[in-house]
């Protein structure tokens, strides 16, 4: 039974996923600004380098996007253009150029870009430039492959390619046909205003709708909400669901116990079940991650714990990259394993547990030195990005919590104090979480004292690290003559 719960409260929008009563994922946005994947941008050609086979592109953002030659749209090329494949054959310095951001940039570059604009459904993939029909691996049924097939090729016209997600086996061409429509009418709506300057024409869907789609919410699903609106849209949305609002003063994360699955996310060490465990260590280049048997002896030969352990820890790892939204290169180094068939055996285990991830991925295999090898598409930031920054007092070596995530902790626990008796709360932090709590002229913090229905005091408090302290609550006066004592 799987249960989403959406905690919006905040600017920061948090989406978890449970099944069987454990966390197997987590999505975080920090405000609707932070999500720009899917966004589609009038851009513009900054430079091409042909060496590179790529350009940057200008899209109104701090660092230039970046263009490959494989993501530029190709077919309108004249065959002298095929028979040169250089960059400079698609696109000119200077261009204007419809693009569509496919993956978010970092602090050191700009977002990824594709002319091959995709506008994504519940049941298809309608692209506009895509010149392909593609139907899921996952539907099986040859009949409704062939369906498909020919549905695709009725609907498509000139450029226009069509993918069918696995959502689509057995609705009815009616339903897709209405689905096809509706996309393709939104790329119709682009406008086509010249002008020098990069600007967004589309926005994508909002980070709860994309993760809803992402995620496949089926009948059975069970929704909880912590918004009026949002639970009036899923009823809408979703009437095969159980969807619930959850009206309680303590926070939904907090309720459910999410919190202190999410607090762990952060941490190198992850104990197994049977007394072993793995350490994760994410660096620029590659994620590292190390098994190790700890308290496990088992109970017969060596072979057979070196095997349990392994195997126990491939299905954590494969968990630990879903939530921990780990991607690119990454390198698990099992114990040593001096059979071939207990390496098959992990490598089953860790294969299978990898299916039930929805991002792209690859298991490669075992190297010669035994370290088992496998790489995850980048869609979005790692947790540990999102929640953390560079700690300074350890010149880079270490991470702290970064202000903002002790921000929104901090507004979050302000929420559980919502129609309390006493009219005033009193409050320590370090200068940085005060100010994101506060608001540019005190606006945000007049918002929640309208919203609590109380007064809040801040004081400031020196500590290397963000952080802050609940000092006390309880009437205007009494805080007041403690502040000024």
């Amino acid at each position: 039974m799987r249960k989403l719960f959406i905690n919006e409260k905040t600017d920061e929008v948090r989406i978890a996923v449970m099944e069987n009563n454990k966390l197997v994922g987590l999505y975080q946005s920090k405000g609707s600004d932070d999500e720009i994947i899917g966004n589609i941008y009038a851009a513009r050609v900054k430079k091409v380098l042909p060496g590179m086979q790529a350009a940057f592109v200008d899209v109104g953002m701090e660092h230039n996007g970046y263009l490959h030659r494989n993501d530029v749209v190709t077919y309108q090329l004249s065959e002298e253009a095929e028979q040169k494949p250089s960059i400079s054959h698609y696109v000119q310095e200077g261009q204007q150029l419809l693009v569509q951001i496919v993956k978010e940039g970092t602090a050191q570059k700009g977002p990824k870009l594709t002319t091959n604009i995709e506008y994504p459904g519940e049941t298809l993939v309608y692209m506009p430039y895509g010149n392909y029909v593609a139907i899921s691996k996952k539907i099986e049924d040859s009949n409704e492959r062939k369906r498909l097939s020919e549905l695709a090729n009725e609907l498509k016209e000139g450029s226009e390619g069509i993918l069918f997600r696995t959502a689509s086996v057995y609705k009815t061409n009616d339903e897709l046909i209405s689905e096809y429509n509706r996309l393709k009418n939104k790329f119709l709506a682009l406008p086509e205003k010249k002008t020098k300057k990069p600007y967004c024409v589309q926005q994508a869907r909002s980070f709860v709708e994309k993760i809803m789609m992402e995620l496949a919410v089926k009948e059975g699903d069970t929704l909880l909400t912590d918004q009026i609106d949002r639970f009036k849209y899923l009823k809408n949305e979703f009437p095969h669901c159980t969807i619930q609002y959850h009206e309680k003063k303590e926070p939904i994360f907090s309720t459910y116990k999410i919190e202190q699955e999410i607090d762990k996310l952060t941490k190198q060490i992850v104990w197994l079940q049977n007394g072993a465990y793995i350490i994760i260590e994410q660096t620029e280049a590659m994620t590292i991650i190390d098994i190790n048997t700890g308290k496990f002896s088992g109970k017969l030969s060596m072979r057979d714990t070196v095997l349990k352990t392994n195997q126990l820890a491939a299905v954590e790892i494969a968990k630990q990259i879903r939530l921990r939204n780990l991607s690119g290169i990454i390198l698990i180094d099992f114990i040593d394993m001096k059979h071939k068939a207990d390496q098959q055996a992990v490598l089953h285990t860790i294969t299978t547990e990898m299916k039930k991830d929805h991002v792209q991925h690859k298991v490669i295999g075992f190297t010669e030195l035994n370290i088992l090898q496998l790489t995850r598409k980048k869609v979005r930031q790692t947790h540990l990005h999102h929640m953390t920054t560079p700690c300074k007092i350890c010149n880079g070596t270490g991470r702290i919590i970064s202000p903002e995530s002790v921000a929104f902790k901090l507004e979050r626990e302000l929420w559980s104090y919502q129609y309390m008796e006493d009219e005033a709360i009193w409050i320590e932090a370090t200068k940085d979480v005060s100010e994101l709590v506060q608001g540019e002229r005190l606006e945000h913090q007049a918002h929640l004292e309208e919203t609590l229905k109380c007064t809040l005091y801040f004081t400031e408090v020196s500590h290397p690290v963000p952080t802050y302290h609940i000092k006390y609550v309880g009437s205007n006066d009494t805080i007041m003559k403690r502040i000024n004592s």
